[in-house]
C-alpha cells in the first residue's frame, strides 16, 4: 500500500554524488585497461624493432649507453605490469586513481630522463604532449590528478636535465664543443632547459583545462541522464505539463517511467504547484487500476520530476485508432475498471478533470490482460480543499475540449465526481463508435458543442452492435446537467455490470487478442504462458474489477 504524502511534505533534492562516482569508476576501470594494454603493445613492438637491428643513436656517451635498448624497455615493463594489475576487477574508485597517477607519472619521468640522458639537445614535446593529451581526453579523472601530471612534467624536465648535466661530463662537453649547441656551456644549456620547460608548461596547462572541461561535461551529462536514483534510457512521450522518459532504478533495476516538468512554462509558479500537487494526490491513491507513484524530487539542475510504474501496452486513443471500435463486451469490461479507479479517487474528494482516451492505458499485470491503468492526475482537484483556489485562475480552462463537461466551460462551474463521469461517457462513446461524441472543427467549437448539443446515440454511429442498455448508460453520462447523470462512479460501475451481453469478455479472449495484436516485449512469451496456466481460475471467478 502506498503511504499518503503529508500536505506539508516538500520536494527534496536527491544527491547523486555517490552514483556518479560509481559510474565514473566503471568507466575509469575500462579506460585504464584499454590504455595500459595498448601502451604495452606499442612499447613491446617498438622494443622488438630495436632488438632486430634498428639502432637508437644516443647524442652523448654515458655509462648507461650500453643499456640504451634495455632502458627503453622500461616502458614495456611499466605498462605491462600496469596491464596485469588491471586484470583484477575489484579496485575501488580511489585505488584506480592512484594506479593511474603512479603509472602515468612514472612513464613521464622515464620519458623525460631518457631525453635528458641520451638526447639533451631535444625537448620531448611530442612524446610528453601525447601522454598528457591522451590521458586528459580519454581517462575520466578529476582535474586535480591532471594537475599532478602537469606538475610532474613541468618540474620533472628541468630537474632531470640539470641532474644529468651535473652527473655526466659528456653532456657538458657536448654543449661546450658545439656538438649539441654553440655558446657558453652552462648559460646555453640552462636557457635551453628552461625554454623547454616553458613550452611543456603551456602543453600541461592546456591538458588541465581539457580535463576540467571533459570532467564537467561528463558530470552534467550524468546529471541529465539521472533523476535521483533513476537512470534515464529514452524519451517516451510528451504531455501538457512535461515529458515522460523510460528509466531504470539504479539499485534494484526496476523499469520506471519518469515525468519531468517543462521548464519553459510562462506561469512557472502555478505550473510547479500543480505538478507537485499531482504527485501528492496520486501518491495517496492505492487502487490497482490507478497508476502507482514511486518517488518524486528535484534533479541537480532544479527540474521537478516524479517516478511511476512503467506500463507496456497502449492507451485507448491508440487502441481505437489502430483497431477501430471495440465490441460492447470488451468496452464494458474496461470501463468498469476505470470506474473502480475513479471511485477511490472520488471517495477521497479527488476529481481527475482530464479523463480522456489517452489517459486510460491498457496493459498486462501478473498474467492479467486488458488491465486498465488511469494516468495523469495532473489536473486533479480536491473538491473540499479551499487552499487550491489560487491554483485555478478564473477564465482559464483545464481539461480536453472534446471530453469537457459543460460545467467546466463556465468560469465558476461546479466541479465534482460527476464531472469525471461526463468525460468517461465521452471515452465510452469513443470506444464504441470510433469517434468522440462531437467532431468539431476547432477547440472552441468542441466546447460549444459539449455545452449546447446532444450527440447521436453510439448505436447510430457505430458499425458494431451495441446493447440498448449500454447505449442508455453512455447517453446518461453525457447529460448536460450533473443531476441527470450517474451520481458517482460506483453507481455507473453497477450499471455497467448489469448490461446483458451475449458473450462476456474473459481473460481467455483478452489473452488471445494480446497474443495477436498486443505490443510484445522480451517478457511477452512468458506472460502469455503464465496467462494460459491461470486463465481457467480467473474465468471461473469472473472479470477482475476492484471496487
Amino acid at each position: 500500500m502506498e503511504t499518503p504524502v503529508p500536505k506539508r511534505t516538500r520536494i527534496t533534492e536527491h544527491s547523486t554524488a555517490g552514483s556518479f562516482e560509481q559510474d565514473l569508476r566503471e568507466l575509469l576501470y575500462k579506460r585504464l585497461r584499454l590504455v595500459f594494454g595498448l601502451a604495452f603493445l606499442l612499447s613491446l613492438i617498438t622494443n622488438l624493432f630495436y632488438a632486430f637491428g634498428i639502432e637508437v643513436a644516443p647524442m652523448v656517451e654515458t655509462l648507461f649507453t650500453p643499456w640504451v635498448h634495455q632502458i627503453y624497455g622500461v616502458f614495456s615493463v611499466v605498462f605491462g605490469l600496469a596491464a596485469i594489475v588491471m586484470l583484477y576487477p575489484g579496485w575501488n574508485w580511489r585505488q584506480l586513481r592512484v594506479i593511474d597517477y603512479v603509472v602515468i607519472s612514472l612513464a613521464l619521468l622515464v620519458l623525460l630522463s631518457l631525453a635528458a640522458v641520451f638526447h639533451p639537445h631535444l625537448v620531448p614535446l611530442f612524446a610528453a604532449a601525447l601522454l598528457l593529451f591522451i590521458h586528459a581526453s580519454f581517462v575520466p579523472v578529476p582535474v586535480t590528478y591532471q594537475i599532478g601530471l602537469a606538475v610532474t612534467v613541468v618540474l620533472g624536465y628541468p630537474l632531470v636535465s640539470l641532474l644529468a648535466y651535473v652527473a655526466f661530463p659528456s653532456i657538458e662537453k657536448c654543449w661546450a664543443d658545439g656538438s649539441c649547441l654553440t655558446g657558453s656551456a652552462a648559460t646555453t644549456y640552462l636557457n635551453f632547459v628552461f625554454e623547454g620547460a616553458f613550452m611543456l608548461a603551456i602543453l600541461a596547462v592546456t591538458s588541465v583545462f581539457m580535463t576540467k572541461a571533459l570532467y564537467n561535461m561528463r558530470k552534467k551529462l550524468h546529471s541529465a541522464q539521472r533523476m535521483g536514483n533513476y537512470v534515464i534510457e529514452r524519451e517516451l512521450g510528451e504531455g501538457g505539463m512535461g515529458k515522460v522518459f523510460v528509466a531504470e532504478h539504479a539499485l534494484i533495476c526496476r523499469p520506471t517511467a519518469v515525468k519531468v516538468l517543462k521548464d519553459d512554462s510562462s506561469e512557472m509558479t502555478a505550473a510547479l504547484a500543480r505538478f507537485e500537487r499531482e504527485v501528492k494526490l496520486s501518491a495517496t491513491l492505492t487502487h490497482p487500476n490507478t497508476i502507482t507513484i514511486y518517488d518524486f524530487g528535484r534533479t541537480e539542475l532544479g527540474s521537478f520530476y516524479y517516478a511511476m510504474e512503467y506500463l507496456e501496452g497502449l492507451d485507448l486513443q491508440d487502441l481505437v485508432e489502430r483497431f477501430g471500435p471495440m465490441p460492447a463486451d470488451r468496452a464494458v469490461y474496461l470501463l468498469a475498471q476505470v470506474c473502480g479507479s475513479l471511485a477511490e479517487a472520488h471517495s477521497r474528494n479527488i476529481v481527475h478533470r482530464d479523463i480522456k482516451p489517452s489517459n486510460i492505458f491498457l496493459t498486462h499485470r501478473g498474467g492479467l490482460f486488458d488491465f486498465i491503468k488511469v494516468l495523469d492526475f495532473g489536473l486533479a482537484k480536491e473538491t473540499k480543499d479551499s487552499d487550491l483556489a489560487a491554483l485555478t485562475q478564473t477564465g482559464v480552462l483545464f481539461g480536453t475540449p472534446l471530453y469537457m463537461p459543460p460545467e467546466m466551460a463556465y468560469a465558476e462551474g461546479t466541479v465534482d465526481p460527476r464531472t469525471d463521469l461526463y468525460s468517461l461517457g465521452g471515452v465510452a462513446y469513443w470506444m464504441l463508435a470510433g469517434r468522440p461524441p462531437f467532431v468539431p472543427s476547432t477547440r472552441m467549437q468542441a466546447i460549444i458543442d459539449n455545452v449546447n448539443k446532444v450527440p447521436d446515440r453510439p448505436s447510430q454511429v457505430s458499425e458494431l452492435p451495441i446493447p440498448e442498455a449500454l447505449d442508455d448508460i453512455v447517453m446518461k453520462c453525457l447529460e448536460k446537467k450533473p443531476a441527470d447523470r450517474f451520481q458517482d462512479a460506483a453507481e455507473l460501475q453497477a450499471a455497467l455490470r448489469g448490461v446483458e451481453l451475449d458473450s462476456p469478455w474473459t481473460q481467455v479472449r483478452a489473452r488471445d487478442w494480446w497474443s495477436l495484436n498486443g505490443p510484445q516485449d522480451r517478457r511477452g512469451a512468458q506472460l502469455l504462458a503464465t496467462a494460459q496456466n491461470i486463465e481457467g481460475a480467473l474465468d471461473a471467478v469472473g472479470p477482475v474489477i476492484s471496487t
